[in-house]
Parts: structure tokens; sequence; C-alpha cells
């Protein structure tokens, strides 16, 4: 424990804005398609599958247990599967009862989650030596959420702002982003949407796992009442998915096959397009003699789909939230029983703030939006939101080490020669024009770190100096 105090304290001085990670690194797996899809026949006139008793689930379940168990380290990780492995054993919380003799203790689980904190704090540390995978931070907020910690507000870090400071060019890594920002509640804006249904319109194009992993962003993103509309949109891509199901009942290899599972989970209306149970079927059947599914990420894959409770149920968790904007409204049976309380304040909860944008020395221009948002969301988010709410507010930006500098609002560029400048304020009550705001009230960090609160007002003023 000292150790990671001594490692977290080091790392609030030395890291700064984590905001300019290149996040270019692509996703890859291990598990590659070597087979056409061969389209599986209806139930009706498919072979007979031996379906599994509810006690061979189990014992494949307890064994897969017993092995990610085995494999873990002396200093309470899994190596480089940490998060992955942390993310399963929180949703086996499901199956308590039967698995009580096996499951880490709340003690244990605490030991691991600082360990995986660590890491973390480590790979921050190194980004500039050592780029950060977009697919190595998704997992970790995934993790975080999964155990009902925020990942907007790790130790003043927000990373899912970081995650999605640069957008991936992979399809896969993309899809794989977005979900653990919409798991997180952060904003998601059209454009991301609108990618994420191409791809979805497209999915003969695409790799299973990519579909599949979009599918589960889409999924995660109609849950917002703003985007139920959307919801029409997955049946295609859905039946798509379904029907590359091969003979043998998997998707071409364990991984996809287990991605496949978690998209496709609980969507009645697809069941005369795949066989589930075959597709059980075909993952018991490669599991190892000692219960490892190849190694310890990989069985924790098969495992949320073993048990039905895949990544997309991570955001469904009560870790004490009240979110009017999204459906929590969900039995996920038990769930987050013999939740462990920690040091970190991941309360999600929607705040309300204003966002006022003011021109000129004698403010000719004033208009204002009011945003609501979780809390802790970056102010940088929020100039998001609102561009995509009213045009007015568009901007640009530059990249820099520490983050993003505004240099354009409203179609206001910053003339250096002449003096004007943009400058942010964080004010405690809607700014008054009659009234302008001190000096002293200008934010004392950039549009990356600035976190909102209820009843925050912030005002962006284009000025001479």
């Amino acid at each position: 424990m000292g150790h990671l105090a001594l490692v977290l304290g080091f790392s609030l001085i030395a890291f700064g804005s984590s905001q300019d990670l290149d996040l270019q690194t692509s996703i890859t797996h291990d598990y590659k398609e070597t087979t056409e899809p061969v389209r599986v026949t209806s139930p009706a006139t498919e072979p007979p599958t031996e379906k599994p008793t509810e006690k061979s689930i189990e014992s494949s379940i307890r064994n897969a247990l017993k092995f990610l168990i085995s494999q873990r380290e002396s200093d309470w990780s899994w190596r480089n599967d940490t998060s992955k492995v942390l993310t399963a054993l929180k949703l086996l919380n499901v199956y308590e009862d039967v698995l009580d003799d096996l499951l880490p203790s709340a003690y244990e689980m605490q030991l691991s989650s600082k360990q995986m904190e660590i890491e973390i704090v480590i790979m921050l540390w190194r980004h500039h030596e050592v780029p950060i995978p977009p697919s190595q931070l998704a997992e970790y907020c995934l993790a975080l959420n999964a155990l009902c910690y925020d990942p907007r507000q790790f130790h003043g870090h927000d990373l899912i702002g970081t995650l999605q400071h640069h957008e991936s060019t992979n399809d896969l890594d993309f899809a794989y982003v977005t979900l653990a920002a919409c798991t997180a509640r952060a904003h998601v804006r059209k454009k991301q949407i609108r990618r994420l249904l191409d791809i979805a319109n497209t999915a003969k194009d695409h790799n299973i796992d990519t579909v599949a992993m979009t599918i589960l962003a889409l999924r995660c993103i109609v849950m917002d009442h703003r985007h139920r509309n959307l919801q029409h949109s997955l049946r295609r891509p859905s039946i798509s998915l379904a029907r590359q199901q091969q003979s043998d009942g998997g998707f071409g290899n364990l991984y996809n096959t287990a991605l496949v599972m978690q998209a496709l989970d609980d969507m009645t209306e697809l069941k005369s397009h795949w066989n589930k149970t075959a597709a059980k079927a075909y993952l018991e059947s490669r599991q190892d003699p000692d219960g490892a599914y190849t190694d310890a990420g990989l069985t924790s894959d098969v495992l949320l789909a073993l048990i039905d409770k895949g990544l997309g149920v991570i955001r469904l968790m009560d870790c004490g939230r009240h979110d009017s904007d999204y459906d929590n409204n969900v039995d996920i049976e038990g769930l987050t029983k013999s939740l462990s309380p920690h040091g970190n304040d991941s309360e999600i909860r929607n705040v309300t703030v204003t966002y006022s944008l003011w021109i000129g020395s004698n403010i000719t221009e004033n208009c204002t939006i009011s945003i609501t948002a979780p809390r802790n969301t970056s102010f940088y988010s929020i100039m998001q939101m609102a561009m995509d709410l009213d045009p007015h507010f568009t901007f640009e930006a530059s990249e820099w080490p520490n983050g993003h500098y505004v240099h354009t609002l409203a179609g206001y560029k910053e003339e250096p020669m002449g003096y004007n400048y943009w400058l942010l304020y964080r004010l405690p009550e809607l700014p008054d024009p009659t009234a302008p705001p001190a000096n002293q009230l200008v934010a004392p960090v950039g549009v990356d770190d600035l976190l909102i609160e209820e009843g925050d007002h912030y005002l962006f003023w284009y000025k001479k100096l």
C-alpha cells in the first residue's frame, strides 16, 4: 500500500494533463478468423446438438474461475490481463451463491484493484515513451466502471477524455472506445454515432469482432432516452451477424464467438437466426483440461459470454448513482451485491451548467446555452455538446502537450497582433454584461482539466487585453 501511495502521489505531480496521449496504436487480437463463415441451418433442420446441462455449464464456469485464480501473481495482478479479469470477477457476482468458495474476498478484490490503479498510473507516466493503445485504456475504463470507480475522475485525470482525445482510424478500436465512453456516461458526439451506424449498415464488409463491438456500443447508446429512436438500426446488422454462425456453433474462433454472444444477448427477435445453445457448446468444447481458454484474458472474455453478463451490462450496475437520463430499471440479478467502498469519489449524477459567449470588450454579442451532463465531465466535452446543439458554439482548438488550446469560437479567431484573445471564466452566477467578471475569476486550468459541478457558469469572452 505504501508503494501505491508513493507512485500515485508522485504521478499527480509529474503527469500534468494526460490529454496529449498518442492513441493511434491499433487494437490487435491473436485470435483470427481462419475459415470462411458458413451460414448455420435453421434450428428446425440443423443436426441435433447435445444441450449442455445446468451442471455442465456450472462446471465450465467453475473450472475457468479456478484457472483465473491460479494465474494471479504475488502482487495480486494478472500481468497484462488484470483489467479483463477484474471485470469478469465482478460480473461473476451473479453466481455468488454457487461460486462463493472460489470468488476472491472483498479484501482480495481491493488489493487487485489497487494493483490495477498502479498499472494505470505507470501507463500514464510512461505514455511519452510508450504510446497507450486505445484498446488497453478502454479495458481499464470498463474495469473501473465495473468496480464502481469513475474513470473520468481517476486521481485528477479524465481517462475518458484522454481516450476520446484522438479518434481511431481502426473501426474495432473506435467501437471499443465508444463503448467505454458510453458505459461511463460520457457524451457521445453525433459524428461518432454516425460512424457506428455506417459500420453497422455495411456489416458484411467488416470483420465479425468489429460488427459485434459496434452492436455493443450502439446498444449502450440507445439506452439514453435521447437516442432510443436508433433501436431499429440494430436489427439488420444483428441479423447479419447472427447468420455468420458456423456449422460447429461458433463464429470462427473463441474470441469472436464470446463477443458475438455478448452482442446478441437477450435479443429475442433473433432466435430464429442463430443457435445460442450451440454457441455455448462450441465454447465449452474448447476449454482446456485446466479450465483455461488459452490464457487469462481470453478466459475472461469467454466467461462473460457463458454467464450471459457481458460488457453491455456494466453501465447498468447500481453503484449508488441515480441518473434520470438513463434507463436503470433493469434487474441484473443482484449483480452489485457486496460492493466494497473505495476512496475515489465516483458518484455519477447529472448536473446543469450554463455556457456563455461574449464578443468584444464592449460585448457586442452575447449568447448562452444550458447543458446537462454527468458531474465531473470536462468542460471540453461541454464545448463539444454545445457545438452539436447550436452551431454558434462551433470552435477550433490546437493540441498541446497539456491539452487543447481553444483559439477560435463563433467564427472569431484570436489575433495576437491586435491583442485580441479568448479568456475562459468559471463563475458562481450567470455572467452579467453590465457587471463583467474580474480577472481573478479566469479559470485556473485548461478546458480539458476543468471539471463541471452543479450550478457552474462558464464564460468565454473575446476581448482585447
